[in-house]
């Protein structure tokens, strides 16, 4: 629709939306290991799978991912990454030693069928904290 020369998007047809909490801690993950965020408050559309770690898009469109990790007090730093279809979007890291929180919100063009995850790359036996500190959410912002 075009409103005195601006271009007005309308939402999604097929409302798309989840959010995951991680409710307990996950300990020992490994290299390359998904990060499992186990408790689904929101799934719109279906595509959050808790027992993966994995949303697959139920709808071709712009995607905003949102990650919030918190990783407890050890010896070892924890190195996350978004992940796309087998790409990196964006990095997340917790410093060893304290308690450090990470976060990131990206945009990514995707199509139905197509999954987004997180995994740690960085050594193995890295703990991420649950108890609602840690979070994996999303939505459709537009139809492609």
């Amino acid at each position: 629709m075009v409103l005195s020369g601006i271009i007005r998007r309308s939402p999604p047809e097929t409302m798309v939306a989840f959010q995951a909490i991680k409710d307990t801690e996950q300990a020992s993950i490994g290299a390359n290991q998904n990060v499992q965020f186990e408790r689904v408050t929101l799934n719109l559309g279906n595509g959050n799978h808790p027992q993966h770690g994995i949303f697959i898009v139920p709808r071709s469109g712009i995607c905003v991912i949102s990650v919030t990790t918190l990783h407890p007090v050890q010896s070892i730093h924890f190195h996350g990454v978004i992940v796309h279809q087998g790409n990196w979007v964006a990095a997340l890291h917790g410093h060893g030693g304290t308690w450090e929180q990470a976060s990131q919100t990206v945009l990514i063009q995707a199509n139905t069928g197509d999954e987004i995850w997180v995994k740690n790359i960085g050594p193995k036996n890295v703990q991420i904290t649950g108890g609602a500190f840690s979070t994996f959410s999303g939505f459709l912002l537009w139809d492609i």
